[in-house]
């Protein structure tokens, strides 16, 4: 959408009413114009000249905090030494500067600037969708919503979508695992059709083998907010017998309540709810019933995702100014038809990643490994499945899914693509590969949320971890072996986790997992993406020794270990406020010669990221794992940093990189250093 003074200021272009603030041109200029239908016909001479947009701060914010796609991409600098001087007496916040587009005189070029920034929009034609039936296969958008989410034609978009994908979408129907599988408890929920008997409507706890074969049910994504866990309705050894019996459902907290009328409305008679579905007060029911998350999404219906409702009471349903929400159409001034911001086509996508659901760190499992999700916004509705990505606003879709020749699809994709940030993002045919790729991106992007509980951290994404091992293993006999988050297939490279420059993490207190398993870290970190160059290993893994509280190896990690075989340096870095420090010396260790690359670091100094800033150190011992092809040209070798560890046991502290101008040089420093056992716990 489009905030009001974007709108007016956009549609008076050319009008004598608004000249710019040059002040160069009269109104006697504009009236002289031939009134046409392209742009060119009326666009200022005078390009580059200014007008005038937002007259203060405070109009400016107030369109930014509701959402304007142009205001919302400005920044806002209150330094005033670096504003820019020429804003100085224009008397206004914000101005903007317009132009023709040099390759398409129907679209025009908006440039925006404010004292400490700019952006740039293109207005393009609205085309309506009888004129281009082009234009609902993706892309056309919807400008009429209603004032809530829970209007008729929001349920007539989501049983098209749910129609459509249970009907035409066979990645989708390769996404359910069984259709006889049932979770081990489910809510039966009864309910009387006719809203004045909502009174009646009943819901109870059974068990899913009592349910009658062929029959669906419907999970719940929800947060369970911050109130105290003795005012929350659970499943407990004490409340067990009362929920097993018929419930009233209007006395369910809103969330819940809304799940099981969506689940009604699309046939399902049965809701899971891992509040109620699990026993809250058994660590042994709870382990059980984490190990079995992988089944419990893939074979749902669909997942009901309450992505605004800050707690139990939130619920999934919300009244909205539809003008904050659809795109805004622009007439402009002497120019046949409407147009529309550019932008507008990925407006959506700020609004749904703002949402508190998305930071809750087990909602990354339930996405991926639901067949589809319908989430219930604060805005507007979304809908994500294995072939359609829509909303209320791009009711038709807005990606398009990649095509993989001579590949079948459910070969390659693991898990859906998530609708705000694709996971699978590699063209790579090979499946083992795919597969690899597909971790590391889920596992980047996991790590960015939060968990009510850090010991989670491996359980709320074993479900993955466990559809990663079935693919790999195949018709193979071998186990692939999943060592504290990490793969030994492909230990080497992806033990050179990193975490994002810019952001700062940090060890939990409790003991979660070894140092050099990402599940070490509280903080957002990037997995290793070299599948596809041409790497070669330096080090090897000897051995690994690994101990878990209970019986899942994909679950909660008590200890573990790696023993490594590679060549090991000294390392001495410069200080630096930050956890990414310049490497200004290499030697041989227990000796004190230097040993460099001398002038062929192709003008890039080694560095090191360090895990935390607590374990940054100005001496540190590097093991080093890998060289590859650098993306800026030359070679690149990285390695493990570890502390000076005591009897050849280490802790992971960081990655250590260097680089060079060939791959010779790059050799021949590697090899100055002596081959060395070393035991990293």
């Amino acid at each position: 959408m489009l905030c009001q003074i974007c709108k007016t200021r956009f549609e008076n272009i050319g009008k004598p009413t608004q000249r710019c603030l040059e002040k160069k041109h009269t109104v006697r200029r504009w009236q002289d114009d031939i009134e046409g239908t392209n742009i060119n016909d009326y666009i200022c001479v005078h390009e580059q000249h200014p007008f005038g947009h937002h007259r203060d701060e405070l109009s400016f914010k107030r369109s930014a905090e509701q959402g304007c796609i142009v205001c919302r991409d400005i920044a806002i600098n209150s330094d005033q030494d670096d504003q820019k001087t020429e804003f100085h007496g224009l008397g206004f916040y914000t101005t903007f500067k317009c132009s023709p587009c040099d390759f398409d005189s129907d679209r025009l070029n908006i440039t925006i600037e404010s004292n400490s920034g700019s952006t740039m929009i293109e207005l393009i034609p609205t085309i309506p969708a009888e004129v281009s039936s082009d234009s609902l296969q993706y892309g056309a958008l919807n400008f009429h919503l209603k004032t809530s989410t829970n209007s008729l034609q929001t349920w007539s978009m989501i049983s098209d979508w749910m129609t459509n994908c249970s009907s035409g979408h066979e990645r989708c129907k390769s996404q359910v695992q069984s259709n006889r599988y049932k979770p081990t408890r489910l809510l039966q929920i009864n309910i009387r059709r006719g809203p004045f008997l909502r009174s009646l409507d009943t819901f109870q706890l059974v068990y899913g083998n009592q349910c009658p074969r062929g029959s669906s049910y419907v999970t719940l994504s929800h947060r369970w907010g911050k109130k105290p866990l003795d005012n929350t309705l659970r499943l407990l050894k004490g409340t067990s017998k009362s929920l097993k019996k018929r419930n009233p459902i209007d006395k369910l907290p809103a969330t819940f309540r809304d799940a099981m009328y969506i689940a009604h409305r699309f046939g399902s008679h049965y809701v899971w709810i891992d509040r109620l579905c699990i026993y809250q007060d058994s660590p042994e029911d709870w382990r059980n019933e984490a190990h079995t998350m992988r089944d419990v999404y893939r074979n749902a219906s669909f997942c009901i995702s309450a992505l605004s409702a800050e707690s139990d009471e939130g619920g999934c349903f919300f009244d909205r100014d539809p003008a904050l929400v659809t795109p805004t159409p622009v007439r402009l001034n002497g120019v046949k038809g409407t147009f529309r911001a550019d932008t507008e086509d990925t407006a959506w996508r700020t609004t749904f990643q703002d949402e508190l659901l998305l930071k809750r760190g087990w909602v990354l499992q339930e996405r991926l490994m639901s067949p589809r999700t319908i989430y219930f916004g604060k805005k507007q509705v979304y809908w994500e499945c294995a072939e359609l990505d829509a909303c209320e606003t791009h009711p038709v879709g807005f990606k398009k899914f990649p095509f993989v020749p001579n590949s079948s699809k459910s070969d390659l994709e693991l898990w859906k693509q998530l609708i705000d940030a694709p996971i699978t993002l590699s063209p790579a045919t090979d499946r083992r590969v795919q597969v690899f790729v597909s971790w590391s991106a889920a596992i980047s992007a996991y790590s960015g949320t939060e968990l009510t509980f850090p010991n989670d951290k491996l359980v709320a994404v074993s479900g993955l971890a466990q559809d990663i091992r079935q693919k790999l293993q195949g018709n193979r006999l071998v186990r692939p072996q999943y060592l504290a988050g990490l793969w030994k297939d492909v230990l080497i490279q992806t033990l050179l986790w990193y975490v994002r420059l810019g952001t700062r993490a940090r060890r939990p207190k409790l003991y979660r997992a070894p140092s050099w398993s990402w599940a070490s870290l509280d903080g957002r970190i990037i997995m290793a993406d070299a599948f596809f160059t041409d790497m070669i290993k330096l080090s090897r893994l000897v051995s690994f020794s690994m101990e878990y509280l209970g019986g899942d190896d994909t679950g909660e990690v008590k200890s573990g270990s790696l023993t490594l075989s590679g060549r090991v340096c000294v390392a001495e870095t410069e200080s630096s406020p930050n956890n990414q420090c310049t490497v200004k010396a290499f030697r041989i260790p227990g000796d004190e010669v230097l040993v460099g690359c001398h002038d062929s670091f192709y003008g890039r100094n080694p560095t090191v990221i360090f895990d935390t800033l607590e374990e940054s150190s100005d001496v540190l011992h590097c093991l080093w794992m890998i060289t590859q092809p650098a993306a800026s040209g030359g070679w690149q070798v990285s390695g493990l940093a570890l502390n000076n560890g005591v009897r050849s046991t280490y802790h992971r502290i960081g990655i250590v990189s260097c680089y060079s101008v060939d791959k010779d040089c790059l050799d021949e420093f590697i090899h100055e250093f002596p081959f060395t056992v070393v035991k990293i716990v």
